[in-house]
């Protein structure tokens, strides 16, 4: 989009950013932590809020830097290696099976409560599937906006749970020392740290979209760092509120906590305006992220053309149908959601990998750019914490793969020996066309060319 009164200000930026954090998740996992580890979940959430942080620095950095969306793809082709950038396209594929999982969990919610319903969850999860392919199809701009508006209605449901929970606590159901002292082993900890950590991220969903932001040097990486310190301090006071309120040593959902403090009306909107409304408002990143991602590639020509052709809105039709169209397949065929998001889950925590490095090629390949970046880092912190990302990456990577079974091994090698044809194919059908991907993929991004020249330029001047 060219205009820039269409183009979305730090606000939507940092709203986009909490709405593809707060999803469902933290209403589930806060109350089975609590379970486990008592008030200790509040050192967890700190922790993963830390880890979070650090993890996210290496995306920070670079969109302070040479924003552009679709960096998830294009940062690794361009800055690394065509060929890692092949795999993180492949890997973009997979995306839309988030998704269609986002639209089960909301159609569990909405029938949980319109009870009239129940049993007609698919045609739910459907429906909401063509509701919100119509409102992508509307432009980046206003589905975002909109986004933002079930972000305030969430943010006023959680809101109501800690204020009117706030002055029912029992002070003396919340002691950290205690906690420690009660036999909590570090390993249990960790596992909530490991919970949390999950819980808070999606907020890099916004460095996809950088070409839709006002001022992106400087709006991406804040709200990359605001998203996910708001969402904790949240998270804490809803664990405090759950803790000091809750009536005996368990607690089964927050909707039974909420009950003690708020009236029958209330609790209906804080499960409306919580569980439901962050389910809808972590699709909407997740969405715009896929097709930014794919556009990026069939930008680059790893994918055809017309794949890439927008509407009047700047929305490239093609891949919407895709990205939504995938997800309503999954939708309908719900019994294979756990092989596809162990894969899914297995290859994302591989690929975040290349994205974690991205700092060192970018100082060697835009070292003016780097100079001037929308936010001021210290290098060696990036570095630090960038081979920190990545060595956590690994090893959850590790992890992943090790925890999947035989079956899944072979759809995995399955999908990825199809990827190796389709772009042996590509390459030898565009080599047959006088082009060769390969080295196009290796010629640098012109935005980031004519930024690091400006730069240089002013370096010179000084």
């Amino acid at each position: 989009m060219s205009d820039t009164k269409k183009k979305i200000g730090l606000f939507t930026c940092v709203a986009t950013g909490i709405g593809a954090i707060i999803g469902s998740g933290i209403f589930g996992s806060l109350p089975a932590e609590i379970n486990e580890i008592g008030d200790a979940v509040v050192i967890a959430f700190i922790l993963a809020t830390v880890y979070k942080l650090a993890a996210s620095f290496p995306a920070v950095y670079s969109s302070s830097i040479i924003p552009a969306s679709g960096s998830f793809f294009l940062m690794p082709t361009k800055l690394i290696h065509p060929t890692v950038g092949l795999y993180m396209a492949v890997q973009n594929l997979l995306q839309p099976v988030l998704v269609s999982v986002f639209a089960v969990l909301f159609s569990d919610y909405f029938c949980s409560i319109f009870t009239g319903l129940k049993g007609h969850e698919t045609m739910v999860s459907v429906a909401i599937l063509v509701i919100y392919g119509i409102m992508a199809y509307m432009g980046t701009y206003l589905f975002a906006s909109i986004n933002s508006l079930i972000v305030v209605v969430m943010m006023v449901a959680v809101a109501v749970y800690i204020v009117l929970g706030i002055p029912n606590i029992d002070a003396s159901q919340l002691s950290i020392g205690e906690a420690f002292g009660s036999g909590i082993k570090i390993s249990s900890i960790g596992a909530a740290v490991s919970v949390f950590a999950s819980c808070l991220s999606g907020g890099t969903a916004v460095s996809q979209i950088a070409d839709e932001v006002k001022n992106p040097r400087r709006d991406v990486p804040l709200a990359l760092i605001l998203a996910p310190v708001i969402v904790a301090f949240i998270y804490i006071l809803m664990a405090v509120v759950t803790l000091g309120c809750m009536d005996g040593d368990t607690v089964t959902t927050l909707s039974d906590v909420a009950k003690g403090f708020m009236n029958p009306g209330l609790v209906v909107f804080f499960v409306v305006g919580g569980p439901l409304c962050g389910v809808l408002t972590s699709m909407v990143p997740v969405i715009m992220l896929t097709c930014a991602q794919i556009q990026a590639a069939a930008d680059c020509g790893v994918f055809p053309k017309a794949l890439a052709k927008k509407n009047k809105n700047g929305v490239s039709t093609g891949i919407l149908i895709y990205v939504m169209l995938f997800a309503i397949i999954c939708v309908l065929t719900g019994s294979s959601f756990g092989v596809l998001m162990t894969v899914f889950s297995a290859v994302n925590a591989l690929s975040d990998i290349p994205t974690c490095i991205v700092p060192f090629f970018l100082k060697k390949k835009y070292p003016h750019a780097c100079n001037h970046a929308g936010i001021k880092f210290k290098y060696g912190m990036i570095i630090v914490l960038s081979v920190f990302a990545a060595v956590v990456a690994a090893f959850l990577a590790f992890s992943a793969f090790k925890a999947l079974g035989a079956s899944v091994y072979l759809i995995i090698l399955a999908y990825m020996a199809a990827a190796v044809v389709y772009f042996i194919a590509r390459i030898k059908y565009l080599k047959g066309k006088g082009r060769n991907l390969i080295e196009e993929l290796k010629t640098p991004y012109d935005e980031w060319e004519a930024r690091e020249a400006e730069c240089k330029a002013m370096d010179e001047a000084k």
